[in-house]
């Protein structure tokens, strides 16, 4: 029996199954995943969903008693995609290991592999679209460089209210996230309540009126985890021993100035006052990555015929409109059935228009350079 007091709250597991229909314990890379599948049209693009800090992927598929349209697995199956949702390990009792030294490019790595993995598996051939959420910001390059070396087929990334992979974007305590005494990010799981009744405040806000999508002690038994503190992108890290602080290891771990590597950076933005930086960064920040990482792939452009460097230019100029969709909602925009389903179109719209981009960076990029 494990038995977790969090805030009060006793959680008990004894004789719950610790997996779910559609989760499987598999291994990459030596690191323990938690893994939902749901097979759709395999003419269509694979999404693979990374979570934000503190979270299971199961924020994106839900949980046995939660209504399925309240989540965006299901409104994604529903226009044909294959969806794949990815647990980093943490201290959750579905999970076997926490693995407190795990950084943020060893984790992108992994994902990259089991994807692959999975894509062979189920003989799924049109590319993947690939969705991180608020932490999972800090994984694309290491997912991309790895997509890459393994032949997976990365078509491009969305940003869910997701942090850009650089360090310092998100406001850090002088002293450091609290850990706990093995080198855990506490999250919402610690000695204080306040980001806990935030953030369940916030999916709660999520819910049509009279219909919940999960109680707050649901919320913490199914979702809520503690994590190596490497997976959010700063300078803060446990080396086995100590927590450290190393701004450098940061830096190389989430690929800054590694822009030529990245993909097609797409995002989705949340309106609400309660997700701020996001609202305010993101419609911003990605498509400035995507901007760097097509000039950073460009050849001499005196090279290029007028038509080519004049549809460079034009789509250049509307990257922040034609890879940007607005939500209205905060950080858990996506939960609820209204948000889920509009949350499942805009993904298939960037997607979309990331094709699109495709297609007229190709006329001035040869083939191996194309993102």
């Amino acid at each position: 029996m494990r038995d977790d007091r969090v805030h009060g709250e006793s959680l008990q597991y004894a004789g719950e199954s610790l997996q779910y229909s559609g989760e499987s314990l598999q291994y990459s890379e030596g690191l323990p995943l938690l893994t939902y599948l749901r097979v759709g049209d395999p003419g269509r693009p694979l999404v693979v969903f990374l979570p934000g800090g503190g979270h299971l992927a199961r924020i994106s598929y839900g949980h046995p008693d939660g209504r399925p349209d309240d989540f965006l697995a299901h409104w994604l199956a529903a226009r044909g995609f294959t969806v794949l949702a990815l647990s980093y390990p943490s201290d959750h009792p579905a999970l076997p290991a926490a693995h407190p030294e795990l950084t943020v490019d060893r984790w992108g790595a992994a994902a990259a592999v089991l994807t692959q993995r999975i894509v062979t598996e189920h003989q799924l051939g049109a590319g993947v679209i690939l969705c991180g959420w608020s932490m999972a910001g800090r994984s694309v390059l290491p997912f991309a460089r790895t997509a890459r070396q393994v032949g997976l087929d990365l078509r491009c990334f969305v940003s869910l209210a997701a942090s850009a992979p650089l360090p310092g974007l998100v406001p850090v305590p002088r002293a450091g996230q609290p850990l706990t005494t093995g080198g855990l990010w506490e999250a919402a799981l610690g000695q204080s309540s306040t980001r806990l009744d935030n953030w369940y405040g916030q999916i709660s806000a999520q819910a049509e009126q009279g219909r919940p999508i999960m109680s707050r002690e649901e919320y913490v038994r199914h979702y809520l985890c503690r994590h190596s503190v490497g997976l959010r992108g700063e300078a803060q890290h446990w080396d086995g021993q100590a927590d450290v602080h190393d701004t450098e290891a940061a830096i190389r771990e989430t690929g800054v100035g590694q822009w030529a590597e990245f993909p097609i950076c797409a995002a989705i933005v949340p309106e609400g006052t309660q997700d701020a930086r996001h609202a305010l960064c993101d419609h911003l920040t990605w498509p400035a990555i995507t901007s760097y990482s097509l000039g950073w792939r460009l050849p001499d452009a005196t090279t290029l015929s007028a038509d080519t460097w004049a549809a460079l230019t034009a789509t250049s100029r509307r990257l922040s409109t034609d890879l940007v969709r607005f939500m209205p909602g905060n950080h858990f925009f996506f939960l609820g059935a209204a948000g889920a389903r509009r949350a499942a179109r805009h993904i298939e719209e960037l997607w979309q228009a990331a094709e699109d981009l495709l297609l007229v960076v190709s006329g001035a990029l040869t083939p191996h350079e194309v993102p």
